[in-house]
């Protein structure tokens, strides 16, 4: 299961949460022996801001949380909420973090939501070798090399960009000796807003 993820803790409640509607829809199911009588009488809406509820099902949850969520999780915990990206970045963290052969066949979900609007809920099969577009990911090798820098250096870093936003014949400033090898990025900015890209060799 992929969720979109703000923050990786969110993604571990909502997984916990998954679990606590399964326990309303078979209560007596054997997995849920251990659920307190306190809890197995509270009301729905209650529920909702049940802290009591929240430790349980996440202690309950657990097990299947780190075989079947915590692989996805790789990009998300290093990188941060990534807004459209970011159950995307959980695929490819899937992709790096299983082996291709465990996947094959396997029914893959996505949640993905904006802004509490609007959300989607789809499913993938995995068809095929995933083995090439783990390689080509190279998913913890490049967070690995991931330069630091100091606050400062990113705040002037994020003031460029804000500066750049929305620019016409612009030619984009900062040094290209950070950028990775084969990566793309921004020459320059022509008067209809076309941008011309050159790959770092």
């Amino acid at each position: 299961m992929l969720f979109h993820a703000p923050t990786c803790k969110l993604v571990s409640k909502s997984y916990a949460r998954l679990l606590y509607n399964d326990f309303l829809a078979s209560p007596e199911a054997p997995q849920f022996d251990s659920v307190p009588q306190d809890l197995r009488e509270l009301d729905y809406e209650r529920s909702l801001s049940d802290r009591n509820i929240e430790k349980t099902f996440m202690g309950l949850s657990k097990k299947k949380f780190e075989e079947r969520v915590k692989p996805s999780l790789l990009a998300p915990t290093q990188c941060g909420n990534m807004y459209t990206a970011s159950v995307y970045s959980g695929l490819v963290s899937l992709l790096s973090n299983i082996d291709s052969d465990i996947l094959q066949g396997k029914r893959v979900a996505l949640f993905s939501y904006g802004s509490g609007l609007a959300s989607s809920l789809f499913s993938l099969i995995v068809k095929g070798s995933t083995k090439e577009l783990a390689d080509k990911l190279n998913l913890k090798e490049r967070l690995e090399a991931r330069r630091v820098v100091e606050p400062q250096v990113y705040d002037y870093m994020c003031e460029l960009r804000h500066q750049a936003h929305g620019k016409k014949n612009f030619i984009p400033q900062g040094s290209a000796e950070t950028i990775s090898k084969g990566a793309y990025y921004c020459l320059k900015v022509d008067e209809l807003f076309r941008r011309q890209y050159q790959r770092k060799e």
